[in-house]
């Protein structure tokens, strides 16, 4: 009997950690009310709790343009001092160019881009293309004038080695907030252990954050090195769809810009 009692202790005891694990601070809680305050306008034609995200024109695209390619030049000079190589210099072909302008019109909501503005970016292409670079840019370009699709990135290589390291973290919680960008989606795929259960932390991140793109219009981006047509026959037709209805696919063409 006190063998039996001793066992219900501790299987209470890690009842009460794993739950901790998930309990949210009133600051935290607070931090995302006051964040999907700012991203929550009036309510659509739709049942409650559903949400419509409206997005305002911040600045010209001339204003953008030449605020970007200081971006750009700074980020230039870096690359110089990084690689010592004095020569190195932006280089875009008029393919590319087009990209850019278009991405350059989606982060200031401009109504004569070619993509869906509520819709987030599935960038895709060879290794070395620029991929990682250009959303890295626009990552900046969005803090620093503080535009509403200004979004956190994330290594989705990094959220697998994070996971696989240390049995207290959770990648899923704690991705699923904020407007995201995660580069190296795909390199890794399949199931992790956690808690003695299998977890796929790309399908976990795109089924939580699904359901927040449709509840408050949330955006998520993805850079990849797989095709939208590898990525679905990696992923479950379900999650696939998820992923699709919640991106536009960018290909960024040409070989590595690398040396």
């Amino acid at each position: 009997m006190e063998e039996l009692e001793k066992l219900r202790q501790l299987e209470q005891d890690f009842k009460s950690r794993h739950e901790r694990r998930f309990e949210r601070s009133p600051e935290a809680e607070q931090a995302e009310i006051e964040y999907w305050k700012k991203v929550f306008s009036r309510p659509a034609k739709l049942p409650p709790p559903f949400f419509t995200r409206e997005f305002g024109r911040p600045m010209t695209y001339e204003d953008a343009r030449n605020a970007f390619f200081e971006i750009l030049k700074i980020r230039g000079n870096q690359i110089r001092q990084i690689d010592r190589d004095p020569n190195f210099k932006w280089t875009f072909d008029e393919t590319e160019k087009h990209t850019i302008r278009n991405m350059l019109k989606y982060f200031i909501n401009d109504p004569t881009c070619e993509y869906p503005l509520t819709k987030g970016l599935f960038v895709f292409g060879r290794n070395g293309t620029g991929k990682t670079e250009m959303m890295q840019a626009f990552e900046r370009f969005c803090f620093t004038h503080n535009l509403e699709k200004t979004f956190v990135f994330t290594s989705m290589s990094g959220e697998y080695t994070k996971t696989k390291a240390d049995a207290e973290y959770d990648p899923v919680m704690l991705n699923s907030r904020y407007d995201r960008c995660f580069d190296e989606f795909g390199r890794y795929t399949g199931p992790v252990k956690r808690f003695g259960d299998n977890l796929d932390i790309n399908e976990a991140i795109i089924e939580a954050r699904y359901e927040r793109h449709r509840r408050y219009g949330q955006i998520t981006h993805f850079i990849a090195n797989m095709t939208p047509f590898e990525a679905e026959r990696t992923f479950t037709p379900m999650i696939f769809d998820r992923l699709r209805s919640m991106c536009t696919s960018i290909e960024f063409t040409g070989n590595s810009k690398r040396k």
